[in-house]
This record gives C-alpha cells, structure tokens and sequence, in this order.
C-alpha cells in the first residue's frame, strides 16, 4: 500500500511494489515523484525525514534536515536572512536522505527508483489546480529569483494555468545526474559547483564546502505506548517526541464517553501546549531531553498542570504560554507504505513554507528551502527542528498504523487527535480522519468549521463557557493533512486513507 499527497505520485510508488520492489523502494520512488509533481511542498533542495520498521522489527531513522552553512552569521537579530530568498537556503538533506535510504535498506537500483520522477520531469505532466494556485501565490517573490521566474511563472507569460503541461527538462537533467551518480554528484560535482556559484553570485550563505561535508545522520528513535499501542517516532530535528509526549499526557485522564466532546478538545489542546513547550524547554542534552519528553513520570507530572473540566468547570482556564507562538506557516508532504513483508515506511519532506525559498538555480530547476528563518536560535552548522512527525503504530508487535502529516505545527495536533479518536472512542482509521479537526495556539483553540467537516456548534459554545478563546476556521487545509495506513486484523489487509483535505490518493498493487 502506498499513500501519498499527489496521485501521479502514488501511482509510481505503486508501480515500484508490482515490480517487486520492497516498501523503502516505493517511498524513495514515491518521494521523488513528488519532488517533481508537487513541488511548491517538498523537493532537492529541501530537507526529508524518514521512520522505517523493517520486517525484523527493527527500526531506523534517517535524518536529511536541511543545515544551517558554516558561512552564515552566528545570529540574525535584524531579520536580514528572511523568509525567503538566497540568505534564507540551507544544506539541502533530500538528496542525502533518499538515496541514503535507498541503498542501505532497498532492493531496486537508484536509476530504476528515479525513472518514474525523471520520465514525469522530462515529459510533463497536467498541472493540477491546486499547484497552479501555490505558484500563482508565490508570484511576487519567485519573481525576484532568475530562476523562479524561469521554472514557476513562465517568463513574461506568469505563473502556469491549471491543466498546463508542466515540463521540468533542467531538473530532469539533474535526476539524471544523481540517477547516474547517486548523492554525489549533487554535493561533490557539477551540480554542487553550479549551486555554490549561484549562490555566490546572489549572496547566498551556501558555499561548496557546505554541500561536500553535508551527510544524512541517524536519527534517535524514540517510543512510547497509548493505551497498548506502542508508538515509534524520532527525536528533534524531527517532532515524534512531541506527539509522543503530548499523547502520554492525554493519557492521564479517563476519556471513556468523552473522545469528541468538547472535554476532550479542552484536554487534547492544554497537552498539546505543554509537549510544544516542553519541545524547546532546556532540560539537558538531547540523549536526556528525549528520555525525559517522552517518560510516563514526566507526563504525570505535566497533567497535574492540565485543568480537567470534568473536575474543575470554574478553573478550566486554557495555558497561554508565552513560547509556543504558531509561527510555522502550513506546507509539507507526507507518504506512508506498506509492503506484504511487514516493512513500513514513514517519509515527510518539506521546503518550509510553501515554495520554500521561492529561488532556483538557473540551469538545476528546483527550488531550496527556507533555513535562515530559524537564525536567532540556531548556530551555524545546526539543523533546525520541524514538526515533522512520522510514526508508526504496533498492537502486540504487529503493524497498526504508519502515519505522518503536512502543515506545520498542526502536524502533531492532527496526529494525536486522529489516534485518540482511533483508541478512545472506536473508530477506524478513515472515520478517525473524516472527523473535525482542532489546533491549539497562545490560549486559542482553533476549530475546524467548513462545509466538509465541521465541530457542532455546541462544542464551540462548551469551549466558550470553560473560558477558552474558540476560534472557528473554515480552511480545511490548515488543520494538517494525513496520509496514513491501517493495518485490519479481520480481513488481513491494509487499508490506505489519504486525507480528504487534500488531493492525495492511496494505491495498490494490481
């Protein structure tokens, strides 16, 4: 099973598993493709995290976040590096991450993973109108890159139209390239060159010597366990601890006959608070950061902070920590496999914002990520953490679920509220996600409120009465996209859900 955030996407990954090609195979496939078909989300010059359970039970992370370059400045109290343009570009990691993953853990060679994307690039595929949307949204800053006017607004012409055929020959040329050569190529030969002149030329803190010690690392696996379900997720940079913590803490409360109710919106959003702070809170290294983070002592502790309606109506005021700001705009894509030998795979990748740095090299036709915007609080040489969240769920050793989502910090928000309703309140995994969504900001809850899925408006006045700040939103989008799979014990199959808040598919093999 193979879900992912674009059909066209899906469909390779899909392909892969019908050639024999084991799970992490049909992920690298499938990451590529979106690179290619889906590229104001994720892309080369972006970063990847990728969670894989082999079907010895054994699990692996890889880590491809971007870096910041050892060129740039210790701190950026000015804001000159900005959200966007050559002083926004880090490391790129996706290239690292891909084909480290390949070649440690697939079977297919790297050329057979990338031909599908390369094929897509080279031949052109019909720009969805979702895409089109993005590139058009994007217009004012891509217009201020020679290549983001080249490869996004068409020259003169402006931004594609929906239904365009959207050809990529130059980052064709460079999927050949890395298919010929692997990694190295992207950050040792003619591609790295070509990247550390333009980045010269335009005052770009990304230097060759940057590209050339970059490598993918092992990421810090770290686990917990919801009511049974063990739940396997990685450390900072990624946000698996966060999601394990904040699901540890909801865990202190009985929520029998409570799941969906506006009790238990009060309670998931004061967890989720406490992990998004305790994320960045200093309590010692990383090796004791993540012990602590993600231990059922500190997660009592925690919930004695949280105010249970249920037991105290008059003080159920909502935490309005001053660092937990929803700063991270929505973007991001996520994948989820699946093979018949028990391997799982979790991959999210992301620009940052959408369409990342909204610059491309003349002659490479990707576009690099927003780093820089996290100066302040990182060093050269560091990688700033998302809340990418990959996850894979175990009921007594066994697959449950492989999961992961888009947008930003209502990632983690998605996650824990879509398991919740799974384990506390009975539902499948599709019925999980159909649900409406929440997400908890500087004492506001924000409610998802459209047409398509919506909170009754007696949660929304509940909410009010206990003190929160309810906030009602109509964009679907926002609230995070799932892309996940569910392991049905009855029938002995996997079931592939892509969230209806986007365009996404789940494939097959035929």
């Amino acid at each position: 099973m193979v879900v992912s955030g674009a059909p066209l996407a899906t469909d390779v990954g899909r392909s892969i598993l019908e050639a024999g090609g084991n799970a992490v195979d049909a992920a690298v496939a499938t990451a590529f493709a979106l690179a290619v078909v889906e590229p104001s989300m994720s892309g080369l010059g972006g970063r990847t995290q990728i969670l894989i359970r082999t079907p010895g039970n054994q699990f692996i992370g890889i880590d491809g976040t971007t870096e910041v370059p050892v060129g740039a400045p210790a701190e950026d109290p000015e804001g000159d590096a900005g959200s966007f343009g050559y002083t926004a570009i880090g490391i790129p990691g996706t290239v690292a991450a891909l084909t480290s993953a390949a070649t440690s853990y697939g079977t297919q060679s790297l050329a057979d993973l990338i031909a599908p994307a390369l094929r897509l690039a080279e031949n052109g595929f019909s720009l969805p109108t979702e895409e089109a949307a993005r590139f058009a949204s994007a217009a004012e800053e891509l217009s201020e890159s020679v290549g983001g006017r080249m490869y996004f607004l068409a020259g003169a012409a402006g931004a594609p139209v929906a239904g365009e055929d959207f050809v990529q020959r130059d980052l064709a040329r460079v999927l050949q390239a890395i298919s010929d050569e692997g990694a190295e190529v992207f950050y040792r030969g003619w591609i790295a060159e070509s990247i550390a002149v333009d980045m010269a030329r335009n005052g770009g803190f990304l230097q060759l010597t940057d590209l050339a010690e970059y490598a993918a690392r092992p990421s810090q696996i770290v686990r917990g366990n919801y009511r049974g379900y063990e739940l396997i997720g990685t450390y900072l940079p990624a946000s698996g601890a966060t999601t394990i913590e904040a699901l540890h803490i909801l865990e202190q409360f009985d929520l029998t006959d409570r799941a969906g109710s506006s009790d238990w919106a009060a309670l998931i959003c004061q967890a989720l608070l406490l992990s998004f702070e305790d994320r960045v809170a200093d309590l010692g290294p990383p090796e004791s950061h993540a012990r602590t983070i993600v231990s059922k002592e500190w997660a009592a502790a925690r919930a004695a902070e949280v105010l249970d309606p249920a037991r105290s109506v008059a003080d159920a005021v909502p935490r309005s920590p001053a660092d937990v700001l929803d700063s991270e705009p929505a973007h991001t894509t996520h994948l989820s496999v699946a093979d018949s030998e028990g391997m799982l795979v979790a991959l999210t990748q992301s620009l940052g914002p959408s369409m990342g740095s909204k610059v491309a090299t003349p002659g490479l036709g990707f576009l690099y990520a927003a780093t820089m915007g996290y100066l302040g609080e990182l060093a050269p040489g560091d990688r700033p953490f998302s809340s990418q969240s990959p996850l894979i769920v175990l009921r007594e050793d066994e697959p449950a679920f492989v999961l992961g989502a888009a947008g930003a910090r209502r990632i983690v928000s998605a996650i824990v509220s879509v398991l919740s309703r799974v384990v506390d309140q009975g539902m499948t995994l599709e019925q999980a996600m159909a649900q409406p969504r929440l997400h908890p900001t500087e004492g506001v809850i924000t409610l998802e409120m459209d047409d398509a899925t919506s909170w009754p408006v007696s949660v929304v006045n509940d909410l009010r009465q206990l003190g929160f700040t309810a906030s009602p939103r109509s964009d679907g989008s926002y609230f995070a996209r799932i892309h996940g799979i569910a392991w049905d014990q009855h029938t002995g199959a996997y079931v592939g859900v892509a969230d209806h808040r986007w365009v996404g598919t789940a494939g097959v093999p035929r």
